[in-house]
């Protein structure tokens, strides 16, 4: 059976040399204490569009690839195009792919928002070209099959709808150009706006790479990173955010560098209330380093951390509560888990987190740990300061308590993840699959499973209510129709005040969040009289 995989990443790696150092191939040279092809991956496995990566190497570096980066690696070819063949067969024989990017190990300057890109086109194209224009010898294409790099430059990356390229690949004769094997009537996207294609040819250029790295790539992230989590933890009113992120990258991250024997690190820039960092330590190999803003916060992960199943949670390998950091092994490859309710190792997953939901008791006494209601009336608060539907959250919020009082004040608690996502489910090696960035509160069961309806829903312009039926169905072998249907609204409610205090979109998602709060539980009630009417669907008596 074919692994349920449908977007995929390629990435050559050839390199005949069997030696490691000053005879290795490009891709295996060290820039500032890491390899080229580090910095490959790591775009690779931070696209968010990626269900795997597949590598094809030659040599000793087969073996060295499988175990550095814990993903598939083909055997290369004699040649370019046969080494992407052997790639092509293995994609087409162990996933069920739909979507493919085909990348090179010695291209660092290629982004996860590019892969991403190039992903979202193949929606609307059969395949994408990176590409310069020549115009001069534009003239020489009259529809028929001519060597396109007559008058197109092709570079890496490029993608393709999977099950037309493969099902037309020519395998007895294969092309320089891998488009080449697409029939005439493929639909083909040229990409000119992607400047920063460079390719590592010569050894000396390696330090003008780093320093377009820097420039193009780690200077800007990091300046966009920080200045999300200062806006972010700045939003309620806090103070000394700007020195805690000063001393982040300053004393704190040495500190710990050093107690951890970490030789390189870089900021993760998909984050928002914390500041995160990918190392390599030469003791625990590959990890990562979280800084959480406060002790409060520090604490409920510490805690979830702790208590929870370890097949269930990254493996924690330290903490430090002078830093209020945590140290966790990296998961890898860590592709981000997207919902979809034919996953079965998603649904294993689920499973997994059902079984060994933590027991109220186990926590009992621990005054600093927030419950799913507390952390509403803290949202009720800061909202509070703004004006943006005020009218209409004040009646949502009435009726949110009501709710939770008649489903939830005496049901059973638990100590709950309750931020199970696509950015916090990871792809692990094997079949398994690992959670990271516990937010940590105490409530009802039905409130695990709230949060991937905002995640995935939010995805679209408008409410999406198969998306949403699919969805629903899904959780409900997890807890009852009425108690999931009354947690979703409780969670919206608390969702649209998050929204309207904290996300500088225009209050784009707040006006989201009660478009399907109207749409799921209020349909064809006058928004005038709507104080006065039950949500839909909630019947439970007192």
């Amino acid at each position: 059976m074919k692994s349920y995989i449908k977007n995929v990443i390629l990435v050559m790696s050839g390199g005949t040399g069997s030696r490691f150092g000053a005879d290795a191939p490009k891709q295996y040279c060290t820039m500032e204490n890491r390899l080229v092809i580090d910095y490959v991956m790591d775009a690779c496995r931070k696209s968010k569009k990626s269900d795997a990566i597949v590598i094809v190497a030659a040599g000793d570096y087969i073996d060295f690839c499988h175990e550095r980066f814990e993903v598939p690696v083909v055997v290369g070819g004699q040649s370019r195009p046969e080494s992407v063949a052997n790639g092509i067969k293995y994609v087409h024989d162990n996933y069920d792919c739909e979507k493919l990017i085909i990348t090179n190990a010695v291209c660092p300057l290629a982004t996860s928002e590019q892969y991403d890109r190039y992903f979202d086109f193949l929606d609307k194209y059969d395949y994408v070209l990176t590409t310069w224009k020549l115009a001069p010898a534009l003239h020489k294409f009259d529809g028929e099959r001519v060597d396109r790099d007559d008058f197109f430059n092709v570079m890496e990356p490029d993608a393709y709808r999977f099950k037309k390229l493969y099902s037309n690949f020519d395998f007895e004769n294969m092309h320089k150009y891998i488009f080449h094997n697409m029939p005439l009537d493929s639909k083909p996207m040229f990409c000119f706006d992607y400047p920063y294609t460079m390719k590592l040819t010569y050894r000396h250029d390696l330090k003008l790479l780093k320093v377009l790295y820097d420039e193009i790539i780690v200077n800007p992230e990091k300046e966009r990173t920080l200045q999300v989590v200062n806006n972010y933890l700045s939003a309620d009113g806090r103070q000394g955010v700007s020195s805690w992120v000063c001393d982040v990258q300053g004393v704190y991250i040495e500190d710990i560098a050093h107690k951890y024997d970490v030789t390189s690190y870089s900021i993760n820039s998909q984050t928002e209330a914390n500041i995160v960092y990918e190392a390599q330590s030469s003791t625990y190999g590959n990890i990562i380093i979280k800084f959480t803003p406060s002790d409060f916060h520090f604490h409920k992960e510490y805690m979830f951390y702790k208590l929870s199943g370890k097949d269930v949670m990254a493996e924690c390998i330290g903490f430090d509560k002078e830093y209020n950091a945590i140290i966790l092994k990296m998961v890898k490859p860590g592709y981000q888990v997207k919902f979809d309710s034919h996953n079965p190792e998603l649904r294993a997953f689920f499973d997994r987190v059902n079984e060994d939901l933590i027991p109220e008791e186990c926590v009992k006494g621990d005054k600093l740990l927030p419950t799913v209601m507390g952390e509403f009336e803290e949202y009720v608060r800061c909202a509070g300061r703004f004006t943006h539907e005020e009218k209409f959250r004040k009646i949502m919020e009435d009726k949110a308590r009501e709710i939770w009082y008649r489903y939830f004040e005496k049901a059973d608690k638990f100590f709950l993840h309750r931020d199970l996502h696509r950015r916090n489910i990871l792809k692990a090696p094997g079949e398994e699959l690992r959670a990271i960035d516990p937010r940590g509160a105490v409530g009802p069961r039905a409130f695990e499973y709230v949060i991937p309806f905002i995640i995935e829903l939010r995805e679209y312009d408008h409410f999406n209510e198969e998306k949403y039926n699919e969805m629903f169905e899904y959780f409900t072998k997890y807890v009852s129709a009425e108690e999931l249907r009354a947690a979703l609204f409780i969670f919206w409610v608390y969702k649209m005040n998050d929204y309207v205090f904290q996300k500088n979109d225009n209050y784009k998602l707040a006006n989201w969040c009660k478009e399907c709060i109207l749409c799921l539980y209020f349909a064809g009630v006058d928004e005038n009289t709507i104080i006065d009417s039950e949500p839909e669907g909630l019947t439970k008596n007192a």
